[in-house]
């Protein structure tokens, strides 16, 4: 593959205002989160970009450990601004990501699918990391939102629609990135394939625990402060 020039990179970047002139148009009033997510996730990947070497040369276990919790922190705080009280949704949202997040890579250690190296631990704890991320974002936003009638199912059943929506597509619509990473790298397409299928069913697995721990921790702050109001 060809390197990406910074001519691209600009051109890509004029492709942002396409939203911003939406939210703008339609009084959604997204354009400076756009903006400022578009900023912020270009220079945090610049960043990454420079430090991925020295992240990957981690060795100890308590560092790698450490630099995932740090992860999910992250995350979590980012969720909890969409709670009632942000102290205690970051509590509970950082509980829900450690169980979503640490029962799957458990369970791809057991099986070997990763070695417990850096390389491989970070940039999987930080794909679980997002995806737990979103679904926990969407169930609090949909309670905010909503009424209390079904609100519990109601919210779950959102936040879980775009990762079912997205196997149901897998392979025919899109090439998932892991997969298409792989082959690009030069792996067997088969094989690329299997990685694939585990990340997509885990990350179902994921989305599934992290927007019903979300939901039923979060449901009584939410409605008692409702109640008071």
């Amino acid at each position: 593959m060809n390197e990406i020039s910074h001519t691209s990179l600009f051109v890509i970047w004029l492709f942002i205002l396409v939203p911003v002139f939406v939210s703008y148009r339609q009084s959604l009033k997204l354009e400076k989160d756009i903006i400022w997510s578009s900023l912020r996730g270009f220079v945090q990947l610049l960043l990454l970009g420079y430090c991925i070497s020295y992240l990957f040369s981690l060795e100890k276990w308590y560092v790698i450990i450490g630099y995932v919790l740090l992860m999910v922190a992250v995350a979590s705080f980012n969720v909890s601004r969409r709670g009632n009280d942000t102290k205690r949704t970051f509590f509970l949202v950082f509980f829900s990501m450690i169980v979503s997040v640490g029962i799957p890579i458990m369970l791809w250690l057991i099986c070997r699918i990763i070695p417990f190296q850096a390389r491989y631990m970070i940039p999987v704890a930080g794909m679980f990391s997002g995806t737990a991320m979103v679904a926990a974002s969407v169930v609090l936003e949909t309670m905010k939102q909503g009424q209390r009638e079904n609100i519990k199912q109601h919210a779950v059943k959102i936040a879980m629609i775009p990762t079912i929506d997205s196997l149901k597509t897998m392979g025919l619509v899109q090439i998932p990135g892991t997969m298409t990473g792989m082959i690009l790298a030069g792996a067997e397409p088969i094989a690329a394939v299997k990685y694939q299928i585990f990340i997509v069913f885990t990350l179902l697995v994921v989305a599934a625990i992290s927007s019903i721990i979300v939901c039923f921790l979060n449901y009584r702050s939410f409605y008692q402060t409702n109640d008071h109001q």
